[in-house]
């Protein structure tokens, strides 16, 4: 499968391109720009209608519906010429493909320091959700969406929104900009237009008396103030679900169940155990340049990972089981009531500042780990869309870690230790579970008539090396598609002379196929390669990971 955006003007065109190169034979396999590392999707989209997702809603089709495509093991259908997702309205590659240092991971989205200090007025309060919190103008003019910790528990929530939201900005994905700040409440006014919902009651003008009812709810410092996270507004015109499209956005022509980074959320969101990934705290903003308008995608409210679950530390179950299982009951009658889950034995770090997390994460099993609710992304994540966040996620390194969770400001040098030590227990776990999984040939180049590529779980070492390699080489027909052995090889490494025969001439391809013996069953599947000659080299044109698989494999 292949990406076109920028060959074409309409979604439409789009379309038919897609699927005449998911296999109709029409037009070429490679064009002159593969690899695209940019997706053209920003097509005016100024005129969208703004929409919100139900919750309820929203959690009771996931729990007990089937949304999204009901097709299983289907590729993904976002991921460029060599298997790669480029950059897009919903994803910007950052660690692994640029380079980053722990100061750049600290820093994350942010352009600022926070909210400008001075008077803040309220401009609307949110009473519904989890956490209480507040919509405020600074003193400069600027919009934040504030949210606090719960009584007892400083830090816990607001200083993990602030940790995660580094992470993922690293690995990839659109965030809010989200600082620590301190809010004092003789500096807050409430605008004459700030209406407040009590709770069971009707809209009216929100009172002094309100505010106060609301902190009531947070932590509060010794001082008298109480420390926020503050999260920099964005002009919001919805959020997104985990399947489907938008009809109203022009570039939104790719179901998101089959977007390989909404399917590699499930691999991040176990290992920050951010159980609460749901469409509700997605947000689509417009964005306008030039003139012209397009929607980014924004994940957000990260309150709810780790040990925190936003206003109480996580259950045990949380992250081992979803809100209602079917088969569980079931389980339960069977057993006459009797039902002792896995998680039952697990030891907890518990402490304020963090709340409630597996305290051994050594032997963390990503597989068996579930959000609060299905997402129907993950539910389609296959092995070749883990390994690609496995891969990212082992760049991550420990000192970015330590940064990113200083960023948190726990205030708590224990739980910050406990919290560096988790985060890279779970993140090897998952490289332990996903990098062998696949076959792990990755990086290949042909240069100086060498074929060298790297095995990402061996070099990463979470796999022995295999036995031998089986290098296979083809000559390729770009504009049928055919393939035509040249000859193979069996090397004991990753480095391999180009035998002799290979075509000269300029625009010229052929395919390689690697795979291993003596390892994994699953390396002995070979991965696919394409090169094209250009003047005096060879270009990587292709590569895919798990090509043509059955469909009851590769999940």
């Amino acid at each position: 499968m292949r990406i076109m955006f920028r060959r074409f003007a309409g979604a439409a065109s789009i379309a038919v391109a897609l699927g005449a190169a998911s296999g109709s034979g029409a037009g070429p396999r490679f064009y002159a720009d593969d690899p695209v590392w940019v997706e053209r999707d920003h097509q005016d989209a100024s005129q969208t209608r703004p929409w919100e997702i139900n919750l309820v809603g929203e959690i009771v089709y996931a729990l007990f519906g089937k949304p999204g495509d009901p097709a299983t093991n289907v590729r993904a259908k976002n991921v460029n010429s060599v298997d790669e997702v480029p950059d897009s309205s919903w994803f910007t590659n950052r660690i692994g493909r640029q380079p980053l240092t722990p100061d750049d991971v600290a820093k994350g989205p942010d352009t600022a320091t926070g909210p400008a200090s001075g008077t803040w007025t309220i401009i609307s309060s949110k009473t519904d959700g989890i956490t209480p919190g507040f919509t405020i103008r600074d003193s400069a003019g600027q919009v934040w969406f504030l949210k606090f910790d719960p009584p007892g528990y400083r830090a816990m929530a607001t200083g993990t929104e602030v940790l995660v939201t580094k992470l993922f900005w690293a690995v990839g994905y659109h965030v809010p900009e989200s600082y620590i700040a301190y809010l004092k409440p003789d500096e807050l006014v409430v605008s004459d237009a700030t209406r407040f919902t009590p709770v069971g009651g009707k809209p009216r003008r929100m009172e002094r008396s309100d505010v106060a009812d609301l902190l009531q709810r947070a932590d509060r410092e010794a001082d008298g103030s109480y420390r926020v996270i503050a999260g920099k507004a964005l002009p919001k015109i919805g959020e997104f679900r985990f399947y489907g499209t938008h009809p109203d956005d022009p570039n939104d022509i790719i179901a998101h169940e089959h977007r390989r980074e909404l399917r590699g959320l499930r691999v991040f969101s176990a290992w920050v155990n951010q159980v609460d990934t749901k469409g509700k705290n997605t947000l689509d903003a417009l964005i306008m340049e030039n003139g012209r308008g397009f929607i980014r995608h924004y994940l957000q409210d990260f309150s709810s990972a780790l040990g925190s679950a936003s206003v109480r530390p996580h259950a045990e179950w949380e992250g081992s089981e979803y809100l209602a299982e079917p088969g569980q009951s079931i389980r339960q009658v069977i057993g006459f009531g009797f039902r002792f889950p896995p998680w039952l034995g697990d030891q907890f770090y518990e402490s304020p500042s963090v709340g409630r997390l597996l305290e051994d994460n050594s032997s963390f099993d990503p597989e068996a780990w579930k959000p609060r609710v299905p997402n129907p992304a993950f539910e389609r994540a296959r092995a070749d869309d883990k390994f690609w966040a496995a891969q990212k996620l082992v760049a991550i390194t420990d000192d970015m870690l330590r940064a990113a969770v200083r960023t948190g400001a726990f205030g708590d040098p224990e739980s910050e230790q406990f919290l560096v030590k988790a985060l890279g227990e779970r993140r090897d776990a998952i490289a332990r579970a996903y990098l062998p999984s696949v076959n792990p040939v990755a990086s290949p180049s042909l240069e100086s008539d060498v074929l060298t590529f790297e095995n990402v779980a061996v070099a990463r070492g979470f796999a022995k090396p295999p036995t031998a390699y089986r290098v296979a080489w083809f000559t390729f027909d770009n504009a049928t598609g055919e393939s035509r052995p040249i000859t193979e090889a069996t090397p004991a490494d990753a480095r391999v002379p180009a035998p002799p025969g290979l075509p000269t001439s300029a625009g010229a391809f052929i395919k390689v196929e690697v795979s291993a013996t003596g390892a994994d069953p699953s390396w002995e599947k070979p991965v696919h390669v394409y090169f094209q000659r250009q003047a005096e080299r060879w270009k990587l044109v292709g590569f895919e990971r798990l090509p043509d698989v059955p469909s009851d494999s590769a999940s």
